[in-house]
């Protein structure tokens, strides 16, 4: 039993890309129809992507600062670009672990510091996300007479869900404080965690800025879709294109797969008439995306590993201490 949780995301993985195979295999006109796509589109997602990577670099940068640890714009970049790869190559955000190491290693950067970082990251993202599909489904009914009604509990659960986690605070230390040594120390971490957060928020100004890089972020990605249906020939107007990507961004909540593979094309599929997209579609979009995602992060790690000296991989995972 414990080996089968050990191994459940790549069963998953494998039994999802099994699934894929079976699909492609029985529709081949799906793949003959992606080698058509101009290569001018692709090249316009790399560019559009690491330009989306640069975006999130900057969050890092800003929630560093609260904490006074200052790093170069081009750190702060490859340090999103690898933890891309992690997330996107391996399961269960690993990208995530990587970046929480290379920064304790290398800055001596609290663990608990930085799940207020990534928590700040996820909730304002997921808010962003939720809200603006939701005006999209408002615009939908008060256009089109369009009603989705499940997809609409869903999105308000989510919103909801994300305003109380920014602004509500749970004293987990006064709770769990009469308890043993293991709820004490949960308590502490717990606490040590939300004051991170909330340091966060009572810098002057942060929070704004941090909604304004997680819509940017939206934009950018919406024009990446727009890329997209342009290329496999679909004409997908504004709503269709913004919900498509929102329901993109929120997929990111269930991440046992790399890159939420399965998951992703799952809620699509579920959504399908929300979006405006056929079967095929879905899935011509899902292997043009993340094949156009696979070259650019196999390639930036190659290029990373090769060309960037004062970047040390070995150094930063398997334990070389920095010089002080």
């Amino acid at each position: 039993m414990k080996i089968f949780k050990k191994y459940l995301s790549t069963i998953i993985t494998l039994s999802i890309l099994v699934v894929f195979g079976i699909y492609l295999f029985r529709n081949p006109e799906i793949v003959s129809q992606l080698l058509r796509i101009n290569p001018i589109y692709m090249v316009l997602l790399i560019l559009l992507y690491l330009l989306i990577i640069f975006v999130e670099s900057l969050f890092i940068l800003l929630t560093l600062n609260v904490f006074s640890k200052g790093i170069s714009l081009k750190e702060g970049f490859y340090i999103t670009l690898l933890s891309r790869i992690g997330n996107y190559l391996l399961p269960m955000r690993a990208g995530a672990i990587f970046r929480a190491t290379y920064l304790k290693k290398k800055y001596n950067f609290k663990y608990t510091n930085f799940l207020s970082t990534l928590y700040g990251y996820y909730i304002i993202f997921f808010l962003t996300n939720s809200l603006l599909a939701l005006v999209v489904l408002l615009l939908k009914w008060r256009l089109y007479s369009q009603v989705h009604t499940p997809l609409t509990i869903f999105l308000l659960s989510v919103s909801l869900s994300m305003f109380f986690l920014v602004f509500f605070r749970i004293p987990f230390q006064k709770i769990l404080q009469k308890g043993g040594d293991v709820l004490k120390r949960i308590g502490n971490l717990s606490n040590n965690f939300f004051s991170g957060w909330r340091l966060i928020l009572r810098k002057k100004g942060l929070f704004l800025k941090l909604i304004i890089l997680a819509t940017l972020n939206i934009l950018l990605n919406i024009v990446v879709v727009y890329i997209e249906f342009l290329s496999i020939d679909v004409v997908g107007n504004i709503l269709d294109t913004t919900l498509y990507t929102t329901l993109s961004g929120l997929s990111l909540l269930i991440s046992i797969t790399p890159g939420s593979l399965g998951i992703r094309e799952g809620i699509f599929l579920l959504t399908s008439n929300s979006i405006g997209l056929t079967e095929h579609e879905i899935f011509q979009i899902a292997i043009l995306d993340r094949g156009v995602m696979f070259v650019l992060l196999l390639s930036s790690l190659l290029f990373i590993s090769l060309f960037v000296k004062d970047f040390n991989l070995k150094e930063v995972y398997f334990g070389k201490k920095e010089k002080t």
